[in-house]
């Protein structure tokens, strides 16, 4: 008898963040062993796949209203009929959290936010009060996905009960592509299969660091095409930059697309020069493809302490680095023993992590839920 498993969170997207994108691969490869229903008030999966109980979105956008509500009504739905009932949400309740980002103490006790400000807001209130329940109640396993944000809400928060580090997990592929399948994948795009193709993937342009990137790529040599994978919400605010960018060089906004592994098989590289990530998905997902990645050292990106500096990735020390981001681009480019190191050892880092480990991992804690029937 499988699982029952409950998955609970805003939005179950491939497509979303990097913390719902988790939530769906995480899902998928725990098929075999659960029954999953998903409680969320957005889902695009297949239902064929996973069951759904659709939460009702209230009628006014207040984020921290709609999270207060979200919170009790999926404490509800989930009260019963479940094995286990796993969140990625700041939400009450919840037998196995998923922490994917910095929590909220943590983000306020760095921006040297006063008590009384904190107290004066509503908002702030009921994220930390969420963020509290959430963390410390009795009978919660949470489940960071870097140990730096583990070691760091446990100094904020010494009353949380024993949690786990799992990273997250990646597809990987059976053999790298070819060079004809790369150049079909730049094709299928709509780009120039001759010159370099650099690749950025996320929804906050800013920070994500697509302005360094495109001041870094304005300093370069010879041509380049930048396509941005993302949310084009933002883009109006690049319009200078891309202009600035000069001939034979161009910056595309693709938008959200659901075909993630044909937009890295056109990337030459991934440029991830970001100004605060936890375990950012995508550079596994690149390094999984055999694709270089450029992104920033910690305390920009906590995935920095595990990676080396030109052999793993090439790191910049600082977020708005562009001399550093056109040196990175450009040696990727010429240097063909730079850019096959950088392919064959990311792609080894990304095996470290495949979703086959980091599933039973998982499924080793759902089994260790108090109080709850798990089948061996």
């Amino acid at each position: 008898m499988k699982t029952q498993l409950a998955i609970v969170t805003r939005n179950f997207s491939k497509i979303g963040g990097g913390a719902e994108s988790l939530a769906v691969s995480l899902a998928t490869s725990m098929l075999g062993e659960c029954d999953i229903t998903v409680v969320s008030q957005g889902f695009d999966q297949s239902p064929a796949l996973f069951k759904h109980i659709q939460v009702p979105k209230l009628p006014f956008r207040t984020r921290w209203i709609n999270q207060l509500w979200f919170s009790w009504h999926t404490k509800r739905l989930t009260s019963a009929g479940f094995d286990v009932v796993h969140s990625y949400e700041n939400v009450t309740h919840g037998d196995v959290q998923t922490v994917s980002v910095k929590t909220v103490h943590a983000s306020l006790m760095q921006r040297g936010m006063s008590k009384l400000r904190i107290a004066l807001s509503p908002r702030l209130l009921a994220y930390l009060w969420l963020e509290k329940k959430r963390l410390c109640s009795p009978g919660h396993h949470s489940v960071f996905v870097s140990q730096f944000v583990h070691d760091e809400t446990l100094q904020i928060m010494p009353s949380m009960p024993p949690a786990s580090v799992i990273p997250p997990g990646v597809d990987i592929p059976e053999r790298a592509l070819t060079a004809a399948e790369k150049i079909a994948a730049r094709e299928s795009l709509g780009l120039n299969p001759a010159i370099m193709t650099v690749g950025f993937v996320g929804h906050d342009f800013k920070k994500k660091g697509l302005g360094t990137l495109l001041k870094g790529a304005a300093l370069l040599p010879f041509d380049v095409q930048i396509v941005v994978f993302g949310n084009t919400a933002q883009a109006d605010r690049y319009t200078d930059l891309v202009k600035a960018l000069g001939a034979g060089k161009s910056c595309r906004f693709m938008g959200v697309v659901s075909d993630m592994p044909t937009a890295y098989a056109a990337m030459d590289c991934l440029a991830h020069p970001t100004t605060q990530d936890v375990f950012p998905m995508v550079l596994l997902e690149a390094m999984a493809k055999h694709v270089p990645v450029v992104t920033t050292n910690e305390p920009y990106n906590n995935m920095g302490s595990l990676l080396v500096n030109h052999q793993d990735a090439i790191l910049l020390p600082d977020p708005e680095d562009i001399q550093g981001m056109a040196a990175a681009l450009g040696q990727i480019w010429w240097d063909a023993d730079a850019r096959l190191t950088l392919a064959n050892n990311g792609f080894l880092f990304a095996k470290k992590y495949s979703w086959d480990v980091a599933k039973a991992k998982y499924y080793a804690i759902y089994q260790r839920v108090p109080k709850r029937s798990i089948p061996a």
